[in-house]
């Protein structure tokens, strides 16, 4: 009986080692920088440059899903996502601390106009969002809506502060609101 044992918990290991052989092969990577057959951008995709990584998926040759920035230092830095190559949901910016810096979010088209401090022309920027600055220690500095036009971002010089904005002090207390026309 106990040689029965000894051959059924002999075969047991053996067998369990062989589908763990087999299953260690299968490689876990993910397949990235693919092209579809009409060579456009496809799946996950990694590119790297001096100062940032960026980690981002396509589909059909467009910004489609997750999106990752990283600084040089390999810390996080930007975290949003993209629907038919436009941000959409909440984007989050951080500091090279770790710590929250902004916030974007309630993405949409503008219809809104301002006038251009250079040449006092009135324009519509296509874009617009919420936007929301922190403190180091977590707590809201300033609120309001940006505007942009396509080929800009709204974390770039080149967004516009529109509608009332609140600023806040450190501890989180009231300060003042401003209109932006």
């Amino acid at each position: 009986m106990r040689k029965i044992n000894l051959i059924k918990v002999s075969a047991t290991f053996l067998l369990m080692m062989s589908f763990y052989s087999a299953f260690s092969q299968v490689s876990l990577s993910y397949k990235k920088n693919q092209f579809n057959n009409k060579g456009q951008k496809e799946g996950f995709w990694v590119e790297k440059s001096t100062y940032w990584i960026r980690e981002s998926y396509f589909k059909n040759g467009m910004l489609s899903g997750v999106y990752k920035e990283f600084n040089s230092d390999g810390k996080l830095y930007i975290f949003g996502e993209y629907l038919d190559d436009k941000r959409c949901g909440t984007w989050y910016f951080f500091n090279d601390m770790g710590a929250l810096w902004m916030i974007f979010k309630d993405f949409s088209k503008n219809t809104a106009s301002i006038i251009n401090e250079g040449d006092k022309k009135r324009y519509v920027p296509d874009y617009k969002c919420r936007s929301f600055g922190y403190y180091p220690n977590g707590n809201v500095q300033e609120e309001g809506w940006l505007l942009w036009s396509e080929g800009d971002a709204p974390e770039s010089d080149m967004s516009v502060k529109y509608s009332e904005w609140k600023y806040y002090d450190e501890s989180g207390k009231f300060i003042r609101a401003e209109v932006y026309k």
